[in-house]
C-alpha cells in the first residue's frame, strides 16, 4: 500500500538565514539607507503569526525582496535562542526549546513553518487560535490536555479522532505559553518528560479542494463494456458536500454528513457535487444524457462534507469524514483534496489512512495518488 503523498521530497540543503533572531527593534532598518538601497524596493509587513511555543513571529521581505523573520519572545522566554532558516522555500523559525521534540517526531516541525501558518490564515489577522491534533496526553501534560479536549472555548464537544487516539483541539493564542510550558518542560527534564508520556502534536493543517480529469484517464469506457458499472458497491466521496436536487445525482445519495461545522451537507462551493457526478453521476444534465455519466453510475454513494462552504478544511474533519466512511461500509472513498503540508508519512492523515484502509481503497484524482 503506497502511503499519503502531500508533497514532493524535501530538499535536505539548509539555507541559514540568520543564527538567532532577536526583536524588530534590533533589526537594521534604523540604519542610514545607503544610495544603492535608496532604489530598492521598501520593506513589507506580510503578517504576524503566534507559534504554538507562545511567541509572536512577524514576518516580511526586505529591500531585495528575501523574506525576514523577527520575534517577539513570549513572557518568561527572553533566554530562548531562535534559528531562522529557509528549507526549500519554507521560512522556519525554531525556539531552542522546540529542536529537540521537533527531532524526536513528537512536535510537527510545520508548528514553525511560519510563512505556511501565513499562507493557511493561521495568522493574527485572520484567527485568534492555533488549530492543533493531540494525540497521547498520558504524562505531565496530561491536565492541560484534558482542559482543551473536553470541551472547545465555546462550551462545543471537541472531536475525537479515535483511528490514531487522538482529538482535535484549539487554543487561544494567549493559552498558547501556558500550554507549551505543561506540553514541553525545560530541556533538562525532557528525557524524563518523554518516559512519562509526552503527548504528540501536529498542526491540524488546511486543505483544500482540487481536482483533474480521470474518467477517461483510468479507462472507464472498457469497463462499462464489460457490464461492471458499480453495482452493490459503496463509495463515499469526501469534499465539499453535495447538491442532491441536481439531475445527474438525484436519488443517487443514499447518506450524507456534515464534518465541516458549516452550513450542512449541501455544497455552496460546488466542487463536491462535481466530485460526487463524476464517481456516480447518472449523466441526465451531462453532455445531453448521452456520455456523460459517472464512473460508476450505479454505485450507492454517501458524502462526507469535510470541506466548508468556502472549499477549505482541517486535517482533523478529514480525519472524521475518513473514519466515518469506513464506519459506514465503504469500499472505496474519494478525496479530491490536498494541502501543502510537508509530510514523511507519519502525519495525521497518513496514519489514519494506514489504519482504516483494511478493506478500502482511498483514490486521489488529482496530484498523486493514495490507492490501496
Amino acid at each position: 500500500m503506497r502511503r499519503i503523498r502531500l508533497v514532493a521530497a524535501i530538499s535536505t540543503g539548509l539555507v541559514l538565514v540568520s543564527g538567532a533572531v532577536a526583536s524588530a527593534a534590533a533589526t537594521s532598518d534604523t540604519a542610514s539607507p545607503s544610495r544603492e538601497a535608496a532604489h530598492k524596493a521598501p520593506s513589507k509587513h506580510l503578517g504576524t503569526v503566534r507559534l504554538i511555543t507562545g511567541d509572536r513571529v512577524t514576518v516580511g521581505t526586505d529591500g531585495d525582496g528575501r523574506r525576514t523573520a523577527s520575534v517577539a519572545p513570549g513572557p518568561g522566554r527572553r533566554h530562548i535562542v531562535f534559528r531562522t532558516y529557509e528549507e526549500d522555500g519554507r521560512l522556519t523559525v525554531l525556539p531552542s526549546d522546540a529542536g529537540n521534540l521537533v527531532a524526536a517526531g513528537l512536535v510537527d516541525r510545520n508548528l514553525f513553518d511560519v510563512g505556511a501558518l501565513l499562507a493557511q490564515g493561521y495568522d493574527e489577522a485572520h484567527a485568534d487560535a492555533l488549530f492543533l491534533i493531540v494525540a497521547g496526553a498520558d504524562g505531565a501534560a496530561a491536565p492541560a490536555v484534558r482542559r482543551l479536549t473536553d470541551l472547545a472555548e465555546d462550551g462545543s464537544p471537541v472531536r475525537r479522532l479515535d483511528s490514531i487516539g487522538a482529538r482535535a483541539v484549539r487554543v487561544a493564542d494567549d493559552d498558547l505559553g501556558r500550554f507549551w510550558k505543561q506540553l514541553a518542560p525545560d530541556t533538562d527534564e525532557m528525557n524524563a518528560a518523554r518516559a512519562a508520556g509526552t503527548p504528540r502534536v501536529w498542526l491540524d493543517g488546511r486543505v483544500r479542494a482540487t481536482l483533474d480529469r480521470s474518467v477517461p484517464q483510468i479507462g472507464t469506457p472498457a469497463v462499462w463494456k464489460a457490464g461492471q458499472q458499480g453495482e452493490s458497491v459503496k463509495v463515499a466521496v469526501l469534499d465539499t458536500g453535495v447538491d442532491q436536487s441536481h439531475p445527474d445525482l438525484a436519488g443517487r445519495i443514499s447518506e450524507a454528513r456534515d464534518f465541516s461545522d458549516s452550513s450542512g451537507t449541501g455544497d455552496a462551493f460546488g466542487h463536491g457535487t462535481h466530485v460526487a457526478s463524476i464517481v456516480g453521476g447518472s449523466g441526465a444534465a451531462s453532455a445531453g444524457g448521452k456520455g456523460g455519466k459517472g464512473v460508476a453510475p450505479l454505485a450507492d454513494l454517501i458524502v462526507g462534507k469535510v470541506l466548508g462552504d468556502d472549499g477549505f478544511g482541517t486535517e482533523s474533519q478529514v480525519i472524521a469524514g475518513m473514519e466515518w466512511a469506513a464506519g459506514s461500509g465503504a469500499k472505496v472513498v474519494n478525496m479530491s483534496l490536498g494541502s501543502d503540508a510537508r509530510s514523511d508519512g507519519t502525519d495525521p492523515m497518513s496514519l489514519a489512512l494506514n489504519e482504516l484502509t483494511g478493506g478500502v481503497a482511498y483514490l486521489r484524482v488529482a496530484s498523486g495518488a493514495w490507492v490501496r
